[in-house]
């Protein structure tokens, strides 16, 4: 039998979808991948800004660093925890990576100022009902719940610049999930509770 010179019409168009298909589902195992990659990026971001809490906590008396400026912006004197946390990581160099979500869609500043974005955040729940602005962090009744901080951007001024965390800023950035630090200093995802409460989800006061 003759060896036919090429292929019909059908069979290209059969060949052509058969490559679209492939290449759908090439792209969507790299989406993904690049996914996983970036929520584990994030988990080690927190991890080591629990470790630089632990470092705080140890120099001074086993408080944490605020939640907030509390009024006072200046980088050198601030309670913050943006202010107080980058020299345990690097320095101010650290602030570009480590205190940034890779998910986030804020602009990543070069220098963490108290107006820069910020993807993460700390909970502001610790320092609520009068208790002082520096959380002791091993008196918080059982760690392995309490948020310390967590995946958040809060719209407040259309740039997220805060630094505390109230429950409604939580943000399910990884796939409907939000990556946690504990107050063990453990961290998880979190999946977004089905009844859109971050606040029933999640235990944020640290004396229950």
């Amino acid at each position: 039998m003759p060896l036919r010179a090429g292929l019909t019409l059908s069979e290209l168009l059969v060949v052509i979808c058969i490559v679209a298909v492939l290449a759908g589902l090439l792209i969507a195992g790299i989406g993904g991948v690049r996914g996983a990659m970036r929520q584990a990026a994030c988990q080690h971001n927190l991890a080591q800004i629990g470790a630089a809490c632990l470092g705080y906590a140890d120099d001074y008396r086993g408080l944490l660093p605020a939640d907030r400026t509390f009024g006072d912006d200046d980088p050198r004197t601030s309670p913050a925890w943006f202010h107080r946390l980058p020299r345990y990581l690097g320095g101010p160099d650290a602030r570009r990576g480590i205190f940034q979500c890779p998910s986030a869609e804020c602009a990543t500043p070069a220098v963490f100022t108290n107006a820069a974005p910020k993807s993460y955040k700390m909970n502001d729940r610790l320092d609520a009902q009068g208790r002082p602005r520096h959380c002791r962090l091993h008196s918080i009744r059982r760690p392995s719940e309490v948020v310390l901080f967590a995946d958040a951007y809060a719209g407040e001024t259309g740039t997220g610049q805060w630094g505390h965390l109230p429950a409604t800023a939580v943000e399910p950035r990884h796939g409907g999930k939000a990556n946690i630090l504990f107050a063990d200093l453990s961290v998880r995802a979190v999946a977004e509770p089905t009844n859109g409460s971050w606040l029933h989800a999640l235990r944020w006061d640290p004396e229950r």
